[in-house]
């Protein structure tokens, strides 16, 4: 067989079972037997610090150098010049071995021993690794580079139990049940377990082979020579022989036939290397036809204990699934990740998992099913997550609007929706959405911001966040416009947090947001009508019922329609020291998006007793702004003044002032005030209100 100057080798790897099971004589006549008649390059590395002196009798090798030896080299060395490094025996099998001693073993570094492995893999045809025990970081990583795991038990129940064991272990670690090969060494004694007994206690684990004992082994190893090739017609020789054809995954027949001593096996080890696009593809189509993964996802289970469990037993099955189906992907991490983005499929959010699980990201945005937009620090920026298919996408979909008793499909091709942990959702999908379903997730801070947060942000200064602090608890009326995204729920939030525990607050959302801290708070979301499309309430209708709750305050999440009349009434009547929120994008829009919302209601209003009502209701208009470079601030502060000539009159308080960008492309700025006191200062400050009037001083 010609070689090609670099190979793809396989790593074969003896792992675990205690002294005396007889690992390193079946590691060395499997190595020997691998690399018969010189048709594969074969190297033997034993990872114990204490075999050299070993090898050397087992061998009769010359002295040779040992990884610990020129591990501070390895640099130089590539797939050419590494073979014939090492010395070789009668067999042709390269010996490396880690160390002279225990105290020279640990001066070679995990990353040292690795990159060997890498280059006796593209240098040899096979690797046979001894003496590899444990479960520490380096034993995880060589387990990860091998193709194949033997296990070597003792035919008896002491070995069963040892090695089931270990099986779990793997099990807990993703390893795919094909990586794993048993081997009964001893087979034949009196007494001893069948293979099937051992399979049947190790399920989906295969007994690779049945090894008998053989007296001869000790003739062999004072002779210097491997067992396979004093007796190669012996029993134990023949064993080792089917091991061989069966790692080399040779098809049955095509071993060479003659039995004697220079008999081999005609092995070409695969390089392939699996394509990990394609594999998740494969799993992804079998769990969405796998029935006892789709009972397990239909569970409903509101305990967090009972949703761990469940989450346990369908990585369980996935495992499983994963082992039987896709065998050829190897790598624990990879392994790993593919359960983890499988059970998200099924218990969750898909792809999207992780990002929710982010808490840097504040929205995602999937545009189509490939495309996924996240934002992170005001910054919208291109994820690397995306759907395998529309059809992925759509479940996912279905997923969060199930529960709440939505649906959505072609006569209902959009839908709002809150998730469970409070953030927000909006999806559309064709004939609507073009390009195939589209979803948004607003996300739900679990960490509730404070104003110095909103400091630290810059999204305000101390003397903002002290006059804002005032009008709340001086009861004034205010409302917060902006436009999307720019931070007015947010500072809604914090506004509302100044109110006195005292008083009773009832807000009213679309989609509950607020996370107020006071503890006399009654929460009033919206209900979209059902399949019917029947028995919806909307905003409007819970502004109403609230004047009937007896509160001292009104929170309205965001006015956009008719409830804008409402709202303005209730602060008209008694209920002075509301906030709400509104899409403009200055205070002079605020006014006019309030005129057209009361216009909204039905009520046939003249424009001027309109605004009679907005100047009579509304004490100042915050103005919260999302820059260019994605920054949240206050903009402008503006006391509603009265009317004059028919026309309402602001009078800006403070106003942030943009002065340029940075290098990094921020925006710089400062936050100035306007010069002009607030008519109703004096009124704070005889109610006990502390307002420093320094901070109206223009500067």
């Amino acid at each position: 067989m010609t070689k090609a100057e670099t190979t793809n080798g396989r790593v074969i790897i003896f792992h675990g079972g205690k002294a005396g099971e007889g690992k390193s004589l079946l590691a060395q006549n499997l190595a020997a037997m691998l690399g018969r008649r010189g048709r594969s390059r074969v190297m033997l590395f034993d990872l114990d610090p204490q075999a050299r002196g070993e090898h050397n009798l087992r061998w009769g090798l010359a002295v040779g150098p040992t990884l610990a030896e020129l591990s501070g080299n390895l640099a130089r060395f590539d797939e050419n010049t590494i073979r014939g490094y090492f010395p070789r025996s009668r067999s042709g099998v390269e010996v490396a071995v880690l160390a002279e001693s225990e105290p020279g073993a640990m001066g070679v570094a995990s990353h040292q021993i690795l990159r060997a492995l890498e280059l006796f893999r593209m240098a040899y045809d096979f690797v046979v690794v001894d003496g590899l025990t444990g479960w520490d970081s380096l034993a995880l990583n060589v387990l990860d580079v091998g193709d194949r795991i033997l296990l070597v038990c003792s035919p008896d129940l002491v070995g069963l139990k040892q090695e089931r064991e270990h099986v779990l272990h793997y099990q807990e670690l993703k390893f795919p049940a094909a990586k794993i090969g048993l081997i009964l060494n001893r087979a034949d004694m009196p007494g001893a377990l069948r293979p099937e007994d051992m399979e049947k206690a190790l399920p989906g684990h295969k007994v690779l082979a049945n090894i008998p004992f053989d007296l001869r082994t000790t003739e062999a190893l004072n002779q210097q020579r491997e067992l396979i090739a004093m007796f190669p017609n012996s029993p134990f020789a023949k064993a080792v022989k089917e091991l061989a054809r069966r790692l080399a995954e040779i098809e049955p027949g095509s071993v060479q036939a003659s039995p004697g001593p220079e008999a081999g096996i005609d092995i070409k080890p695969s390089g392939t290397k699996p394509d990990y696009g394609q594999i998740k593809e494969r799993i992804h189509n079998l769990v969405l036809e796998n029935s006892e993964l789709k009972a397990l996802a239909s569970e409903t289970i509101a305990a967090p204990a009972g949703q761990i469990l469940l989450r346990e037993k369908v990585e369980a099955v996935v495992a499983s699934l994963m082992a039987l189906e896709v065998p050829e992907l190897t790598r624990r991490e990879a392994r790993e990740k593919l359960v983890q983005e499988v059970v998200d499929e099924v218990l969750g959010l898909g792809p999207l998992e992780n990002l929710m699980r982010d808490p840097e990201v504040t929205e995602i945005m999937v545009n189509r099913r490939e495309q996924i937009y996240i934002e992170k620090a005001g910054k919208l920026i291109l994820s690397d997550r995306h759907f395998l298919s529309d059809k992925q996408l759509m479940t996912v979909i279905e997923r969060i609007v199930a529960p709440l008793g939505r649906r959505i499909d072609e006569s209902q091709p959009y839908v709002d929706a809150r998730l469970a942990d409070g953030s927000r959702v909006n999806a559309i999908i064709p004939p609507l959405a073009l390009k195939g379903p589209a979803l948004t997730i607003r996300k739900f801070s679990q960490q509730r911001l404070r104003v110095d947060d909103l400091i630290k942000f810059g999204s305000l200064n101390r003397a903002l966040a002290e006059f804002l602090g005032a009008c709340v608890r001086g009861r004034k009326n205010i409302v917060i416009s902006g436009g999307t995204g720019s931070g007015k729920t947010t500072l809604l939030n914090i506004a509302a947090a100044y109110i006195p525990e005292s008083e009773r607050i009832v807000t009213v959302e679309d989609t509950a947001e607020l996370n107020l801290p006071q503890q006399h708070v009654v929460i009033l979301e919206t209900r979209s009508a059902n399949i019917e499309g029947q028995g919806a309430i909307t905003i409007r209708d819970l502004v109403r019922n609230c004047l009937r709750m007896r509160p001292d305050r009104i929170v309205v999440g965001e006015c956009r329609g008719g409830e804008a009349l409402d709202m303005l009434q209730a602060m008209n009547t008694g209920h002075d020291g509301s906030l709400t929120t509104v899409h403009a994008n200055s205070p002079h829009d605020t006014i006019t998006r309030l005129e057209t919302m009361v216009l909204m209601s039905g009520m046939d209003l003249p424009v001027r007793a309109i605004r009679e009502q907005i100047a009579g209701a509304v004490d100042i208009i915050v103005q919260q702004s999302r820059l260019q470079d994605g920054s949240r601030k206050v903009t402008r502060v503006s006391e509603v003044a009265g009317m004059e000539d028919g026309k309402i009159v602001l009078k800006d308080i403070f106003i942030y002032k943009q002065t340029g960008l940075d290098q990094a492309g921020r925006v710089q700025g400062e936050f100035k005030a306007a010069g002009y006191m607030p008519g109703f200062v004096k009124e704070l400050v005889t109610r006990g209100i502390e307002v420093r009037a320094d901070i109206f001083k223009r500067k």
